[in-house]
């Protein structure tokens, strides 16, 4: 693609010379003359003064550090989205052709939109009902009463459990499993545990991608509900009847008790967990390996288990740094007040 015609398409300034000719996208130590690099932000000025690319995505500001032009650029105030538009211009993803794998199982009763592409060993159950151009991978399993909007992509191994239903744009990585039995059960008076059916569902908004081996639970007798436009990370755990509300993200290894409430643009970092019945509000950030057994309201960041206000754990965490020293310190203190002052420390 020529500059010219890829600067229009990401929505940037040219400067440079709009008949140069790139074919792909590298990072700036590794990319050449026929490719585009990109740099976000000025820690990497020196780095894209010294590329060797045929044209580097940038802002205006990190522009101005080349006093001569000796690169061509594409100037735009966020290059991190523009780097994301190029990528799918220029090295676009692998998509399998329309059709259905001789080794496929669809019940008569399924419906498949038009250029759906369906792998091989793909079960596809009772009443199933996909968009157009669905992509199901090698060995996923969709159980009866299933429906997909348009254009869903499931990657190999991924199970979808019995009346879920997905909006339009839903990506699932390999493993994931939606609608799998929520945890629940009941103590018995002997210590055994009696299973609580779970016969709810699971609804995914438009535009959510699942990652790897990560499990969204069916509700016990309503809907776990993950909004519009949410991304989970791998390895996540999403419990029975949560609700997770538009754009949140969940990074790898959250564990979701259930009926937690995730607000809108809520951020929960690796290894967040959750107790039930808590509300996290919207904006919220919950920084890695924290974890909560009460409400957070929004708008705030949070740290530690149990998470409170970030600010504060940052100085409670330098003041436990310095606990045996403060200790020595006391001690001294109470010697010089007396002995049945030391006596106590």
């Amino acid at each position: 693609m020529r500059l010219a015609e890829l600067a229009a398409q990401l929505d940037c300034r040219l400067e440079g010379d709009g008949g140069w000719e790139v074919n792909s996208v590298a990072s700036l130590e590794y990319a050449g003359p026929g490719e585009v690099s990109f740099a976000s932000d000025a820690r990497y000025a020196k780095q894209a003064l010294a590329s060797r690319a045929g044209a580097i995505l940038a802002t205006p500001e990190l522009r101005q550090a080349e006093s001569e032009r000796r690169h061509n650029w594409l100037l735009t105030p966020r290059p991190d989205l523009a780097l994301a538009r190029a990528l799918e211009l220029l090295r676009p993803a692998w998509r399998p052709r329309p059709g259905v794998h001789p080794t496929a199982s669809i019940h008569p009763t399924a419906e498949l939109g038009p250029d759906c592409h369906v792998g091989a060993f793909v079960a596809v159950g009772e009443n199933c009902r996909l968009g157009s151009g669905a992509v199901l991978h090698p060995h996923v399993v969709l159980y009866p009463n299933v429906v997909a909007g348009e254009r869903l992509v499931a990657h190999a191994h991924v199970v979808i459990r019995e009346g879920t239903r997905l909006g339009d744009d839903v990506v699932l990585q390999p493993g994931v499993v939606l609608g799998g039995d929520g945890f629940g059960f009941v103590r018995r008076e002997d210590g055994s545990h009696a299973k609580v059916p779970q016969v709810g569902g699971v609804e995914i908004g438009n535009g959510v991608e699942i990652q790897a081996n990560s499990c969204v639970d069916r509700a016990t007798l309503e809907t776990t509900r993950i909004g519009r436009g949410v991304k989970i990370d791998n390895l996540a755990q999403v419990a029975h009847n949560c609700e997770i509300g538009p754009d949140a993200l969940l990074c790898a290894q959250v564990g979701l008790a259930g009926r937690t409430r995730i607000g809108a643009r809520a951020v929960l970092a690796g290894q967040v967990g959750v107790a039930g019945h808590c509300s996290i509000g919207d904006d919220v950030v919950i920084t890695a390996q924290s974890g909560t057994h009460g409400d957070l309201p929004a708008g705030g960041m949070y740290s530690g288990s149990p998470a409170f206000d970030h600010a504060q754990w940052l100085r409670a965490t330098a003041a436990f740094a310095r606990l045996g020293e403060l200790q020595r310190e006391v001690r001294k203190l109470r010697t010089r007040l007396g002995p049945e002052t030391a006596k106590d420390a």
